[in-house]
């Protein structure tokens, strides 16, 4: 189960009313009480009934037969009628004792149900009295079970209870729904509801392993509950994917952690709405459902009946747009009318111009309805059929986003689900918000692209000349990464545009001149955003490698740290301080960064995985220079982001994230936020305090943490962050990095040949692959006592070489978009 404050309104809602079923059933048990378990399916459900004379002897018998085979039980559907008869079985036993997160859960369900009914009745509304008769009858149940339970308590109203509704189901035509519905308005629980400090709900006995979940009502008196909570919560991770795009527009967050984080988002959104699906197909699906909702909003903001027809795909009063934008009725109205015309098989052909044209360097704040309208029409019409070509012809792609994976679902099953229409929403509110801006997106994406294809040439140049044999690099690697260069010039030439050039073949007809490639990734920044991270995870994931096989990075950045420790160096090596700023320093060094010749030798043998005797000069035969625990490699970095690389690298992650999994990743991130957004104080720093990192990691492995006290849309907050914080580590071209710091050690061996073959043996510099060593052979002699000559001729090489290419990394990631600048560190900040 999810923590409390990690979960919807209507989750938490639901949640209560269950733990409440839970403790009457599971206590009840405990104490002798005998369910009638009628099975079905590959589940076994059952009811609350109390059995009675030989049915009650015969259940009671079998279940405490020893020789009987236990009947697995996986769920109990405890029937609200039975909420009471369970309480006083419970009170009638003698020794039971009530727990007091049973009556607050109690004062908080019917609270909920009170201030809901309380809110319309202020409106006006007409209750309808089939939904408002079960909500009394529901309310009145609860109170009864507190008083059975505890009747020293206080009731929480004085309402009688009345009997039981007919099982009949409600049935109420669209034109009475304005009777029930006129002046229902967005409802948000009250801050006592959804605040309540450290949620304690009561849990089933001790050993009792059963699920017991309550009867869930489907009259519109609860869905109105489940509709209003859950458009509430949806509508605040919407206006939360609006922050993050308003930031990426202006120059704040990384595309890559922008998509990510806005596809999570809709991710929790597909949570909440699992939990009302139920609810939405008892009532007429989910259009029926958000036409209702819709009226509702526009009757209370003074809209007659009469004014907003909803029958038929054109007839609408768009004067109400606003209202409508705010209940996904339009969006979901468009969406049906394409699936409509939709021939199975073909290749859907957007015609531009068709519904008009979109212009985005328009002010939309100053359009009508209509004309907002008609512009969402042009920009959902031309991508959805891009979407249905790409599902119906192409079928692989490197990345899915939610929009993507919902119109795969409706090729499958005809049926447009509520994530499909808010991730269609989603599409149109980052329209909304960037404006021209989004063009942007696929510019920074094919600037990346472009750049990866290139670095693949050149790594495979680099490397063509070099005769390095060794087991930390497989032929197979080098086959991968010409693999990864082969799909980024697919991706670059657009498989979509090819199976639409096909079509218009097939079909004798010409091609549009206003056809153009990668329309399918110029329309959507998300996708965008997501391929970017696709690539640029396999190219952090592939560099990561190259630099532990070869060595590289690690060694040049200890002879990098004895040359500044001895002050032999003029300048700063601004790439490598890069490096350093964004990885763990225990990815180099055991135990930190040594300051001392001793340490030198002896944290370069523990981080490449041999003994100091490796290095000298009077090695004893057979012995063995490889320490048990064998070479250390580069392991942490980029937490946060690492844990997208199963879904959007290699499509094997979990899609159907919850709220609790994003709580658990974001809570790996080692960057923090300081100061206060409103104020325009706000920082992103990495953690530096060691006390503090140490207790984060415990927090890792405890019960809770921090991000428990986090709604949805905040927990994206938090998401969005730690994403951007790491966005420079994942973004660090490593294997450009690794060319450069192998070049400087080839530098450093010329400069210092032939000084280390003088004093140790002729055949220590002599293989490329055990190129490193010359670092090992430097740090030998200078605590062998052989002086510090070779020492100041690896300076000067590697002084001469930051002089010349120090900061070429820096130079590229500016090219790339991603500009890097040192500045000296103040207090508290951190340095790049």
């Amino acid at each position: 189960m999810l923590p409390p404050s990690l979960i919807g309104s209507y989750q938490q809602y639901k949640s209560d009313t269950d733990s409440i079923a839970a403790w009457l059933a599971s206590t009840a048990k405990s104490c002798g009480y005998v369910f009638d378990v009628v099975t079905g399916g590959s589940s076994h459900k059952g009811t609350a009934t109390r059995l009675k004379g030989k049915a009650r002897a015969e259940a009671k018998k079998k279940q405490d037969a020893p020789s009987a085979k236990p009947t697995l039980v996986n769920k109990y559907i405890i029937k609200i009628k039975e909420f009471v008869p369970l309480a006083e079985f419970v009170a009638s036993k003698r020794g039971v004792s009530i727990p007091d997160s049973l009556i607050t859960t109690l004062h908080r369900v019917i609270s909920a149900r009170r201030e809901f009914s309380t809110k319309i009745a202020e409106e006006g509304a007409a209750a309808d009295e089939l939904g408002d008769h079960k909500h009394e009858y529901f309310v009145g149940i609860l109170e009864k079970v507190e008083k059975v339970l505890h009747p020293q308590a206080k009731p929480t109203s004085t309402a009688p209870i009345p009997g039981p509704p007919g099982e009949k189901p409600d049935t109420v035509a669209t034109d009475s729904f304005s009777n029930r519905f006129d002046a229902l308005k967005l409802y948000e629980p009250s801050d006592d509801f959804m605040n309540a400090p450290g949620i304690e709900r009561p849990k089933p006995s001790e050993g009792d392993n059963t699920v017991y979940e309550a009867e869930q009502h489907t009259s519109l008196e609860d869905l109105d509950i489940a509709l209003t909570m859950l458009i509430n919560d949806i509508n605040k991770i919407r206006a939360r994917v609006e922050w993050i795009w308003s930031n990426w527009r202006d120059g704040s967050f990384d595309l890559s952690a922008a998509a990510i984080a806005t596809n999570t988002a809709i991710d929790l959104a597909r949570d909440l709405m699992d939990e009302v699906k139920p609810l939405l197909r008892d009532q007429g699906g989910l259009s029926k459902v958000l036409t209702r909702f819709y009226l509702v909003q526009a009757m209370r903001k003074g809209y007659d009946v009469a004014e907003l027809p909803t029958n038929g795909p054109n007839n609408f009063n768009y004067d109400t747009y606003d209202i409508a934008d705010g209940t996904y009725i339009l969006t979901c109205r468009m969406l049906e009318s394409l699936s409509t015309v939709l021939q199975p098989g073909n290749v859907p052909l957007y015609k531009d111009g068709m519904f008009g044209h979109y212009d985005p360097q328009s002010d939309r704040t100053s359009k009508s309805g209509l004309e907002k309208f008609e512009e969402d029409r042009v920009l959902l019409v031309s991508f959805f059929t891009e979407l249905v070509a790409l599902d119906r012809v192409v079928g692989y792609y490197p990345v899915k986003d939610e929009f993507l994976r919902g119109v795969k679902e409706l090729s499958k099953t005809g049926e447009i689900s509520f994530c499909l229409v808010f991730a269609a929403q989603i599409f149109l509110d980052i329209h909304h918000t960037v404006r021209a801006q989004a063009a942007r997106a696929f510019g920074t994406l094919e600037t990346n692209l472009n750049f990866f294809d290139k670095e693949i040439d050149q790594h495979l140049e680099y490397h063509s000349d070099i005769k390095i044999r060794f087991k930390n690099w497989a032929a197979e690697n080098t086959k991968a990464i010409q693999k990864t260069q082969t799909r980024i010039r697919w991706v670059l030439s657009d498989p979509v545009f090819s199976a639409k050039l096909k079509a218009y073949a097939e079909l004798g007809q010409p091609v549009p001149a206003s056809m153009e490639r990668n329309r399918i990734l110029k329309m959507s920044p998300v996708l965008s955003g997501l391929m970017l991270y696709h690539f640029r995870a396999e190219f952090w994931d592939g560099g990561i490698a190259v630099a532990n096989a070869w060595g590289s990075i690690t060694y040049s950045l200890h002879l990098y740290n004895a040359l500044q420790s001895e002050k032999l160096m003029s300048q700063r090596w601004s790439d490598m301080d890069l490096v350093t700023t964004v990885m763990e320093d225990t990815n180099f060094f055991v135990g930190g960064a040594p300051t001392d010749v001793a340490g030198y030798l002896k944290k370069f043998c523990l981080q490449m995985g041999a003994t100091a005797a490796t290095f000298s000069r009077n090695q004893r035969r057979n012995t063995s220079v490889h320490s048990r625990s064998g070479p250390r490699t580069i392991k942490e970095g980029a937490p946060v982001s690492a844990m997208f690389m199963g879904r959007y690298l290699r499509g094997t992650g979990q899609v159907d994230w919850t709220a609790e999994h994003v709580a658990e990743i974001v809570e790996l991130g080692l960057w923090e936020t300081k100061g206060s957004e409103e104020e325009g104080t706000l920082r992103l720093g990495k953690i530096e305090d060691p006390e503090e990192l140490k207790q984060k990691k415990k927090k890792h492995n405890g019960p809770s943490a921090p991000m428990a006290k986090l709604h949805p849309e905040q927990l994206i907050r938090s998401l969005s962050f730690a994403l951007q914080g790491e966005s420079l580590e994942f973004a660090l071209p490593y294997t450009a990095m690794h060319r450069k710091c192998w070049s400087l050690l080839r530098a450093v061996r010329t400069r210092c040949d032939p000084l280390p073959r003088q004093m140790y043996t002729p055949a220590c510099m002599e293989q490329e692959s055990e190129l490193p060593f010359v670092v090992g052979w430097i740090f030998s002699a200078l605590v062998e006592g052989r002086g510090t000559k070779v020492l100041e001729e690896a300076s000067i090489a590697v002084d001469e070489y930051v002089r010349a290419e120090g900061s070429d990394i820096i130079d590229l990631l500016g090219t790339l978009g991603m500009p890097v600048v040192f500045r000296e560190q103040d207090e508290d900040e951190d340095e790049v």
